[in-house]
């Protein structure tokens, strides 16, 4: 079985048993902070994903860096994919509950990147923009990165909107080279 489809089969019973103990709000956090501190820990990646240590001793971690902050059921969910041999799954588990989350809430994120900072009125009308153009409820991240020269680029999901002085730049230069080609 895949990668996605293991986590994906995973997540999924999580967030059905939280739906029935409404606890589908505190796990969506609990997959948050997992997923936060899992990218920032190379150390704990190494230990979940290695055949060597035991699932009782990746448990015992994941309970002295959790136990505080998250509800049992999560706990106890890290506790049976650890049992089954699965933690090296548990970072695509968690990234597949969030995703499953946005789609019962039908929340997307998004990504502008901009020359400059965006004010906020420039902000809050792309957000709406996206939101009345997706019909979804948007989570949206501002990006600064000077090479873009001007414009915007956009990415929802798997869609990229490319209204840059960069990329017209470069649309332009690839139009010239095959022009130039074909000749």
């Amino acid at each position: 079985m895949s990668e996605f489809r293991a986590a994906a089969r995973y997540a999924k019973s999580l967030v059905d048993l939280s739906k029935e103990r409404n606890l589908l709000e505190q796990i969506y956090t609990d997959m948050k902070l997992f997923i936060s501190v899992y990218k920032q820990n190379p150390s704990l990646q190494a230990m979940l994903t290695s055949p060597i240590i035991t699932s009782d001793r990746k448990m015992a971690v994941l309970s002295k860096l959790f136990a505080s902050n998250m509800q049992p059921l999560t706990l106890q969910f890290f506790e049976i994919i650890a049992r089954k041999n699965r933690s090296v799954y548990m970072a695509s588990i968690a990234k597949a509950v969030i995703q499953q989350y946005n789609e019962f809430k039908n929340i997307a994120s998004a990504t502008v990147k901009s020359a400059a900072a965006l004010d906020a009125k420039t902000y809050d009308e792309i957000k709406s923009f996206i939101s009345s153009s997706t019909g979804k409820h948007i989570e949206l991240q501002a990006l600064v990165e000077p090479g873009l020269i001007g414009g915007l680029v956009i990415k929802i999901g798997d869609k990229l909107f490319d209204a840059s002085i960069a990329g017209s730049l470069n649309k332009a230069k690839q139009e010239l080279l095959n022009t130039y080609i074909s000749k």
